[in-house]
């Protein structure tokens, strides 16, 4: 199959289903604890387990919001997917916080590791003992195995989310019946600290929310419905989550061996420290080990989701084009090495888990709180009792976001390098562009590669559709039986009272572009050359006839009808309507559907009712 053919109508197998999807949302929003209970005692001691109750409210609205977005984008709804509906730009801006937020997911995770491989805290970054020279070390070596494709790293990643939760088991189960339950109630902090304190505490934890928008993008490739299978994805893991993170808070407030001046000593490792207080070495040892290695596969998913980032970018225009260049293995070999370069040089700046932390949240913030607002405003979202939460939730996220840029200035002028080097490379490729004239698109490549010039010589035969290609087989058996090429008219019929400036094209219509790349993976199969058109107006008769005219075809293929008596008497016979319009030498041949390898949908028929229009619009 030819290259631009290959690519436009490949289409990724939908064989996740609720349980994968669930252990690969669990193996990043799972792991965060690893992290988040020491930040939270770290910041406000005994009272940490307020911010992780409402940590973990937060954590089941995010998971009903994406619940939602999943459903509105089955074909992948990850922030860059979703905000390029509404506009590039924004979409740009969204991919580039998520970038900034895989970046310090790869530091932080990576120096997390070896805090819990008990290597010490502060350390020369270059002393042998360094968690952030060993960090740098692995990001190096995880980097490296990259270049040789995700098929030899992804057995971590299965891995990540048994093991986080043998670990929490083993916590939770064998610490609780410890607890002193009657003395709880003092162990706990009063909310002595203002509001305003509280809620900087609060934000300063919300990192705990990464790796939700891992769940969006994974929807191209969910079992159908889709809708069905991330809502039970993301509430088990949400659930979870939520429940086991306070349970694991009260047993860390209820330690008798934990005490107020202890959080900067135990902010990196406090899941280990608990196991060794609760259980006993063995314990502390195992977790140590486990939750290191499951650290080190966030590390490289972080990486390949930076690397697909940057690919998906390129391939769609927004950044320059040799990032799309693939090495015998294929993979993008320079967003592999950017990839794997700029978390080290974050570490070669900044070594401490705190101020990592502080970097972490404002990407991974911005992000969700862009496909949050965006699905807010979607017109699929019809009901007010999911807007309303849904805004409010989207004006949440926006004040964690701007507290985060207030009070973390670090975080902010890293995400403002972020933003101006991805930017500017935006800039400069669109300059060199339109220096060099504009690139055709992948569906324009796709067609140009099958029409030849002797293609263009042949008899054309005329086949219009509204999006349907139930006609496909039969028309291209027909067109190869009598050595003609086949021309595809895309009828976008809009019949409005006001007129419309913005006019869709062939580039910009997805209805037209899926059916187009049915077409010509189909034509490829039979040998049959296709030249496709588009058009759109509130006359499917006329724009046909024009067609048909405009590239001299001998004959018009269309479906029969199955309209009733009523719709007929509104609207007329759409054949004897077409055959009016078009000269005597142009055909008009009628292919009954119903013959047609029992496919029961027409491909143009006559207009479509307001019915199909409603679920042409959807």
């Amino acid at each position: 199959m030819p290259a631009a053919l290959s690519l436009l109508s490949s289409e990724r197998p939908r064989n996740v289903g609720w349980l994968q999807a669930a252990g690969l949302l669990f193996g990043d929003w799972g792991t965060s604890r690893l992290y988040v209970l020491g930040l939270a005692f770290f910041f406000a001691q005994r009272a940490s387990i307020y911010l992780i109750a409402l940590m973990s409210i937060l954590i089941l609205a995010v998971g009903w919001a994406y619940s939602q977005i999943c459903r509105i984008y089955p074909d992948g709804g990850g922030v860059y997917t979703a905000a390029k509906h509404r506009s590039r730009m924004l979409a740009v801006v969204g991919a580039l916080l998520l970038f900034a937020d895989y970046v310090v997911t790869a530091s932080l995770s990576s120096l997390d590791a070896f805090r819990y491989f008990n290597l010490p805290q502060h350390t020369a970054l270059f002393a042998l003992n360094s968690p952030g020279l060993w960090a740098i070390v692995s990001i190096i070596a995880i980097g490296g195995f990259n270049l040789m494709g995700p098929k030899h790293t992804g057995s971590f990643a299965i891995a990540a989310a048994v093991g986080m939760v043998l670990i929490t088991l083993l916590i939770t189960f064998g610490a609780l019946p410890q607890v002193h339950w009657s003395e709880l109630p003092h162990q706990i902090g009063g909310l002595h600290e203002p509001p305003s304190t509280m809620w900087v505490q609060f934000v300063s934890i919300v990192l705990a929310l990464s790796g939700v928008e891992a769940i969006a993008n994974l929807t191209g490739v969910m079992n159908r419905p889709v809708a069905k299978t991330a809502r039970k994805a993301i509430w088990v893991v949400a659930l979870e989550v939520a429940i086991f993170n306070i349970l694991l808070a009260v047993v860390m407030v209820a330690s008798h061996k934990l005490h107020n001046g202890d959080g900067e000593k135990y902010k990196d490792d406090m899941l280990a420290f608990l196991s060794g207080a609760y259980l006993g070495p063995w314990a502390e040892l195992c977790v140590r080990v486990l939750g290191g290695v499951l650290l080190l596969s966030a590390t490289n998913t972080a990486i390949t989701d930076m690397i697909s980032v940057q690919y998906l970018m390129a391939r769609d225009g927004e950044l320059p084009q040799f990032l799309v260049s693939l090495n015998r293995f294929g993979v993008p070999w320079l967003p592999a090495v950017i990839a794997s370069s700029v978390p080290i040089l974050v570490l070669l700046v900044s070594h401490d888990l705190e101020r990592l932390a502080a970097l972490y949240a404002i990407g991974v913030i911005g992000a969700i709180a862009i496909n949050v607002s965006l699905c807010a405003i979607h017109p699929r979202l019809r009901h007010l009792s999911r807007k309303i939460p849904m805004t409010i939730l989207g004006l949440v996220l926006l004040a964690i976001w701007v507290t985060l840029a207030y009070t973390k200035h670090e975080a902010l002028i890293f995400v403002a390098i972020v933003m101006i080097v991805g930017l500017s490379a935006r800039k400069l490729n669109r300059w060199l562009m339109a220096r060099k004239g504009e690139r055709p698109t992948l569906l324009r490549q796709a067609i140009m590669e099958q029409l030849t010039p002797e293609a263009m010589l042949k008899p054309k035969v005329l086949l219009g559709t509204y999006g349907s290609d139930a006609l496909a087989s039969a028309a291209l058996r027909r067109a190869k039986s009598k050595g003609q090429t086949l021309v595809i008219c895309f009828i976008r019929e809009v019949s409005l009272s006001y007129k419309f400036d913005r006019r869709l094209t062939i580039d910009s219509d997805l209805a037209a572009l899926r059916t187009f790349s049915r077409f010509l993976a189909l034509a490829h199969q039979e040998g049959v050359a296709i030249l496709p058109t588009y058009d759109m107006g509130h006359n499917a008769v006329e724009l046909i006839a024009e067609s048909a005219a405009i590239y001299g075809c001998d004959e018009v293929l269309i479906g029969t009808s199955r309209r009733g008596a009523f719709y007929r008497l509104v609207k007329g016979a759409f054949q004897e309507r077409l055959e009016q319009m078009l000269p005597p030498e142009i055909h008009v041949q009628v292919l009954n559907t119903d013959t047609v390898e029992a496919e029961t949908a027409s491909g143009v028929e006559e207009p479509p009712s307001h019915q199909d229009a409603k679920t042409d619009a959807k």
